[in-house]
């Protein structure tokens, strides 16, 4: 059982709006949530994190724009301002944004959870009780 202190943090697209409502129905955590539906990774650069620690973040941005040439540095930008114990990315089901996404959580020694080891039905949004279950085990 995860403890009531536990701060946790969805950032990020529509998976991440998604992911979020299924850890908390089938797992009972209850998360602060910064994700939009479309959102793309320059839109997020935008965005005013909340100024507290987070023990966990799970970040999904590069699904809605794959082929941005600054994918990695705008990525970088946000995961450089949090303040948290341990990121999980959501690596995207495109390759080329998944390898992307990849280099950034390597050069923060982050995780990542690869979407391609999640089944989906239209290949951009997990089935999100499989990923919620990933995420919380």
């Amino acid at each position: 059982m995860i403890a009531a202190a536990f701060a946790c943090l969805f950032l990020g697209d529509s998976i991440d709006v998604g992911a979020a409502a299924y850890v908390r129905a089938r797992h009972g955590l209850s998360c602060d949530v910064v994700a939009r539906v479309g959102a793309s990774a320059r839109t997020a650069t935008s965005w005013s994190f909340p100024l507290r620690h987070y023990d966990t973040a799970i970040i999904s941005l590069g699904s809605n724009d794959p082929d941005n040439p600054r994918l990695a540095e705008q990525i970088t930008r946000i995961r450089a301002s949090l303040s948290v114990g341990r990121v999980i990315w959501l690596l995207p089901y495109h390759r080329r944004a998944a390898a992307v996404v990849a280099q950034v959580a390597l050069r923060f020694r982050d995780d990542r959870l690869d979407l391609a080891s999640v089944p989906t039905a239209d290949g951009l949004h997990p089935d999100y009780s499989r990923l919620a279950d990933a995420l919380v085990d």
